[in-house]
């Protein structure tokens, strides 16, 4: 016990406690208290503070009025809450509201042995597992910690809200990443939104995530080692092929949809479609390939972008090829399109034939030295300004 004392005795409130302790008094536990009953036949939608005075051993009423007061009369609160728990020493909800009013007067460590103690009573308190989740974190308990923050997020109740950007951040090499690769590989309710929210995320480090998801026995779905890869792309390309090569066990190809035999999309890579109605992909004639059929746009006087797919070219000279034709001939309906994605600098362009018979074409870009890592393929539809135009069918990309 001495020991706890002093090692409590050196945690003050950290800014990052402040929001904590702000967003768990949000997200519940006053909406959590449940519905009143009151002794006595008195109506259930009574007011909290009529409920305590008509029955001062209903500790619904008494949780629910020191959950409302936290904010505005501290030593109340603390009040109801001591009541509440003397009625019932293990109702988790009460120890909250007592929790949550020691952190408002900056009493942490007094907080943390509350929250610790809901926690060893129940699992079923997001907020005391969030708030357990950041103190085995500050302590090196990485084990227990990854423990909590699964059972805050089984509960769906918006612990994600703190605890995903947690978990992001362990994936920069921290001493965490071995056990929640572990937790992970278990296979979770909340991988699936992990992974969603990582993919999105400009933090963390998807190839020191998949090599430790490797070691610890997992294997991801192509849409987890995309979405990882594509994460990556902004901030290191090698990186982001080195997640790739690990995940899918050979490089990363120059075009994932060289054509449109399944349109196939994995994170950022493979056809993308952008705008609604204008394209569709069918059949070609006379086999099973298939080709993007591309009506001209409806928009006015500008292109529309009908889809896309990223790119990681090396800096220098490259070369893209297509096969394309119009249906009937005339003025062109669609063009093939090299942007940089961060700063949309057109690379190179060529349009789709005009004539009705497939026909090759090649146009030469070059990929700058710096501020464009990532390209994209873009096929545009050129506006109808004729009203008469016929669609454009487009196959068959290479890369030299």
């Amino acid at each position: 016990m001495p020991r706890r004392r002093i090692r409590q005795s050196h945690r003050t409130a950290t800014r990052a406690d402040l929001i904590r302790a702000a967003l768990l008094i949000g997200v519940s536990v006053i909406a959590g208290a449940g519905v009143i009953a009151v002794d006595l036949g008195a109506d259930p939608s009574v007011l909290p503070e009529v409920a305590s005075r008509v029955d001062p051993g209903n500790s619904d009423a008494l949780i629910a009025m020191g959950g409302t007061l936290i904010g505005t009369d501290l030593d109340a609160a603390q009040d109801y809450a001591r009541r509440a728990i003397a009625l019932n020493p293990l109702e988790d909800r009460a120890l909250i509201v007592a929790a949550l009013s020691a952190t408002a007067a900056n009493h942490i460590a007094r907080a943390d042995a509350l929250f610790g103690h809901i926690t060893t009573l129940t699992r079923r308190q997001p907020l005391a597992e969030t708030w357990m989740f950041d103190v085995a974190i500050a302590h090196g308990r990485y084990g227990e910690a990854i423990d909590h923050a699964d059972a805050a997020l089984r509960r769906r109740s918006g612990a994600e809200v703190e605890v995903m950007p947690a978990l992001i951040g362990i994936t920069n090499g921290t001493p965490a990443l071995p056990a929640f690769a572990r937790k992970l590989a278990a296979g979770p309710p909340w991988r699936p939104a992990f992974f969603t929210a990582f993919t999105r995320s400009k933090d963390g480090d998807a190839l020191a995530l998949i090599e430790a998801l490797r070691r610890a026995g997992d294997r991801q779905t192509p849409a987890e080692v995309a979405g990882m890869a594509s994460q990556q792309i902004a901030g290191s390309v090698p990186k982001a092929r080195a997640v790739w090569q690990i995940g899918f066990g050979h490089p990363l190809p120059t075009l994932l949809s060289p054509n449109f035999e399944s349109a196939l999309q994995l994170g950022d890579f493979g056809w993308t479609f952008l705008a609604r109605g204008g394209s569709q992909i069918v059949g070609r004639p006379g086999g099973q390939d298939h080709a993007l059929e591309v009506e001209p746009s409806t928009t006015g006087k500008r292109a529309t972008r009908v889809v896309q797919q990223a790119m990681l070219l090396d800096r220098g000279r490259h070369a893209i090829s297509f096969e394309g034709r119009s249906v009937g001939g005339g003025a062109p309906v669609a063009a093939v399109v090299v942007r940089c994605a961060g700063d949309d600098a057109e690379l190179g362009r060529a349009d789709v034939p005009t004539v009705q018979a497939w026909t090759r074409t090649r146009f030469v870009f070059g990929v700058p030295a710096s501020d464009c890592p990532i390209q994209k393929l873009i096929i545009e539809a050129a506006p109808n300004l004729s009203e008469g135009a016929t669609p454009a069918l487009i196959d068959s990309f290479r890369v030299e």
